[in-house]
């Protein structure tokens, strides 16, 4: 298969693919340090080592649990390894740990819950600093979880959600001594709140369309909001302002899809996917289109996720529907500031050492001819 690779500019370079899934891929997330990838579709749950850019060992994904729909790490400051909990479009709520054998890095099953009323699981949040893990499904579950030291769930409380689709949740402003719940429901364009204490609802907020996906930064104090038919709107937390849309069109005009949202370089920048094989890096403040990673013009690129890998802005992005074959992530990382690639250096070092022991080998031969002749 054919496969475009150009750029609008040059601020990003194609760093590598990552190959083992089959069919759509649905969500894709990072470690906070961008050493893992966790990758989920129809085809289950992967996880990638992405200094070494390979697949590492894992469970299988059971087909009763259905494809993977929701990621989210966690990681505790006193822990070494890392561990991910990931929803399935048949309500399981599954939990994996990172572990060693002979040496290698791979990732073991610790849990598997299946959720009340179960439904596609579509959102997943965590709160480090409280340790609390939100969930929520298509069929209006909102339920909060404390993650205790071994990964067991506690539950802090359930409810569930008359009339909304819940398409994603996350924790918001501080209230308290603890930050409010953000229900993003799919189809109304409603925000709701509640407290992450006890669930008591204590606003709703109406965008006024539909609301695809969204990425968050409280520090920013910024909202970014997918809306299929224009692009990506920016929202402030505080006043819950519309101050900027970004635009993305949707060329099949058929069917609008939604996209993924994500954030770089300490919320600088905004990536969005398509329908159209394009994924769309924005200028958050001037809204300006600064980058477009092309895939394939006929794909649907609306899974992406972004992360700070080795000191690289980095950028993953895979085909979203469903495909009957193989199916990869493409890898961009940012180049460096004199504008070239870590490959890139690395090969004009070894280049430079390699003249290096040329020309000192030339001068070890010069000094002995001189010192024969004499």
């Amino acid at each position: 298969m054919f496969f475009s690779l150009r750029r609008k500019t040059s601020n990003y370079f194609l760093h590598g693919k990552l190959s083992g899934h089959s069919g759509g891929i649905e969500r894709l997330r990072a470690t906070e340090d961008g050493r893992l990838l966790a990758s989920g579709g129809s085809d289950g749950t992967k996880v990638w080592d992405l200094g070494a850019m390979r697949q590492l060992g894992s469970p299988g994904s059971p087909a009763l649990r259905g494809g993977t729909t929701a990621l989210v790490w966690i990681k505790r400051d006193d822990e070494v390894s890392e561990a991910l909990f990931y929803g399935t479009e048949n309500g399981y709520l599954v939990c994996w740990r990172e572990a060693k054998q002979n040496g290698i890095a791979i990732f073991v099953e610790l849990s598997s819950v299946h959720l009340a009323n179960p439904a596609e699981i579509t959102g997943l949040a965590f709160d480090a600093p409280t340790n609390r893990l939100a969930v929520c499904h298509r069929g209006g579950l909102l339920q909060v979880y404390v993650v205790a030291n071994d990964m067991s769930l506690q539950n802090i409380f359930s409810i569930m959600l008359e009339e909304i689709a819940p398409r994603a949740v996350a924790f918001g402003p501080i209230w308290g001594n603890q930050r409010d719940l953000l229900v993003f429901s799919l189809y109304d364009g409603h925000i709701y709140t509640f407290r992450g204490n006890n669930g008591t609802a204590v606003g709703d907020w109406d965008i006024g369309g539909m609301i695809g996906d969204i990425a968050i930064d409280n520090r920013k104090n910024v909202l970014c909001i997918d809306e299929p038919s224009l692009g990506t709107n920016i929202y402030r937390l505080d006043d819950q302002a519309c101050v900027k849309t970004l635009p993305v069109s949707a060329k099949k005009k058929e069917q609008k899809k939604t996209r993924q949202v994500g954030l770089l370089e300490e919320c600088k920048f905004i990536v969005s996917g398509s329908d159209h094989g394009v994924v769309y890096v924005f200028n958050r403040r001037s809204g300006a289109t600064v980058d477009e990673l092309r895939v394939h013009p006929s794909e649907y690129v609306q899974t992406i996720a972004t992360a700070e890998c080795a000191g690289f802005s980095t950028i993953f992005a895979a085909k979203s529907r469903d495909l009957a074959g193989p199916n990869e992530i493409f890898v961009w990382r940012k180049k460096s500031k004199d504008g070239r690639s870590l490959a890139n250096m690395v090969f004009g070092m070894f280049i430079s050492l390699q003249l290096f022991f040329v020309a000192a080998a030339v001068v070890v031969v010069y000094r002995n001819f001189f010192t024969i002749r004499m």
